[in-house]
């Protein structure tokens, strides 16, 4: 009596192996992707808290990130970061992805009223544009929906 596996059970194991591999593999992608948009929403809360309280303390928008005091990896390997400004101390952050699929901008509104920006947005509002890029699927892994021209 022969103490091996046969060549049709080694094949099944491999088919097996393989069917389990295929299913694995882009669920974990889609668990990573999501992880990366959460890095982002998490650091650009970080700088629009902090370019709040700029913005209340000295009555204007950061101009640099390191006028900010807050201690955050503002480029990290997945994202870059950028202020941004619309006026009337209605701070902002652009977030763009270092491979270039997507670019939004998250902003914290003080002052509805000025020209330029998304109507129905209302003061102390946080709202997000897409820029460029697959926003839907980034806004989609953070809970937001769209409403108009942006998102909240």
């Amino acid at each position: 009596m022969n103490k091996g596996f046969t060549l049709i059970e080694l094949l099944v194991v491999v088919l097996i192996i393989g069917i389990l591999t295929g299913v694995a593999i882009p669920q974990y992608e889609k668990a990573i992707k999501k992880s990366r948009t959460t890095e982002a929403v998490v650091t650009s809360k970080a700088i629009l808290d902090a370019a709040n309280i700029y913005s209340t303390t000295f009555r204007q928008c950061p101009t640099s990130l390191d006028d900010l005091d807050v201690k955050v990896n503002y480029s990290s390997k997945n994202w870059a970061f950028e202020l941004a400004d619309r006026g009337a101390r209605n701070c902002g952050v652009f977030i763009t992805s270092t491979s270039g699929d997507v670019q939004v901008s998250r902003f914290l509104i003080k002052n509805p009223s000025v020209e330029g920006l998304p109507s129905g947005v209302s003061s102390g509002a946080e709202y997000w544009q897409c820029s460029s890029g697959d926003c839907a699927t980034f806004f989609k892994n953070i809970g937001l929906k769209k409403k108009g021209s942006y998102y909240q």
